[in-house]
């Protein structure tokens, strides 16, 4: 795992992506680590995504007894 949160920012052109950047530069945290990985729009609409069986412990039922 690189890392544990991932959050993403939309930008229209290099301009728009260096000022976010600038922007998390000088707001960056006291202590910790921040990456930054710009990507082109082709190159993000070539990812893939795997996932297993979801699994939820969300009881979705309008029954009147449920045992658990």
């Amino acid at each position: 795992m690189l890392q544990e949160s991932v959050y993403c920012r939309m930008a229209l052109n290099q301009n728009a992506a260096k000022t976010i950047s600038d922007n998390v530069r000088r707001n960056k945290p006291p202590s910790g680590l921040v990456q930054l990985l710009t990507v082109t729009e082709k190159q993000f609409l070539k990812m893939e995504f795997i996932t297993g069986e979801f699994k939820s412990d969300v009881v979705d039922t309008d029954e009147r007894l449920l045992i658990l």
